[in-house]
């Protein structure tokens, strides 16, 4: 019963060579980011950047009078002067206020502590001296690792300075000819694709349009919350706008109910 149970599954399921077909592409897939993912990260970032780039680059190119080149050329520029302007101008503020933040941790836990023993001077059976002085240990603990975490992520972000270089230079020229020669590479990739690419070309249809929308839409949310909020702590006189809002705009990313 088992037996005749398993076979009518997969002859209603895996003998379709459509599934197949959908299946040997997302294994191959998969395999290859498992396999070698460290060593084409950069070929998959710009991938990734060039697939969200593309929406741009399609709809200039249906514009009367207007070739895909230089489409590619306008939609590449523009995303060239913000990838330049975030390291040149938003990166630089967003690390000078993060060291202010942290050079700031011994102040922050003494006025920490002082608050700790007057509030069980005031309210002792509330909250005992002896409860105060073991969260005090708690606190400096916190911090002493908190200073090793940085200490080490600031060695290893000196030790990946090369890193970061090689895809500053590779992964936008990488970008540009995806977006340049994206008929060149599909036509290429579609001479490896099983014969039967039927369900792999809807399925992918519907990925590109679903999840391209997705990324996009969450992007643009990002730099939504991130402008409104740091424009919000500066009308407020907050320290620390540029970073408090860089954070808020990223927690759009952190899924919630």
């Amino acid at each position: 019963m088992n037996r005749n149970a398993l076979r009518a599954w997969y002859e209603r399921y895996l003998a379709d060579p459509q599934v197949m077909s959908l299946l040997l592409v997302l294994g191959t897939g998969l395999a290859i980011v498992l396999l070698w993912g460290r060593i084409l990260a950069p070929l998959i970032a710009a991938v990734v950047i060039a697939f969200l780039l593309d929406a741009a680059v399609e709809r200039l190119a249906c514009c009367p009078g207007m070739p895909r080149l230089v489409a590619v050329g306008l939609v590449f520029t523009l995303f060239m002067l913000l990838v330049i302007s975030v390291l040149l101008f938003l990166v630089p503020l967003v690390l000078q206020q993060a060291g202010q933040v942290v050079r700031e941790v011994p102040a922050m836990l003494a006025q920490g502590q002082e608050a700790l023993m007057h509030l069980s001077e005031r309210y002792p059976a509330l909250f005992s001296e002896r409860q105060a002085l073991d969260l005090i240990d708690v606190l400096r603990g916190e911090a002493a690792r908190f200073g090793q975490r940085i200490l080490s992520l600031s060695l290893a972000s000196l030790i990946s300075v090369i890193t970061l270089l090689v895809y500053l230079v590779l992964v936008p020229l990488l970008v540009f000819f995806f977006l340049k020669d994206k008929a060149l590479i599909l036509g290429w990739l579609r001479r490896f694709m099983p014969r039967e690419d039927s369900l792999v070309r809807q399925v992918w249809g519907e990925v590109n349009v679903g999840l391209g929308s997705y990324v996009r839409g969450k992007f643009i949310e990002i730099v939504i919350v991130w402008f409104v909020t740091w424009i919000a702590f500066l009308l407020l006189g907050m320290n620390y706008a540029m970073l408090l809002s860089v954070l808020v705009g990223l927690s759009v990313i952190i899924p919630y109910v």
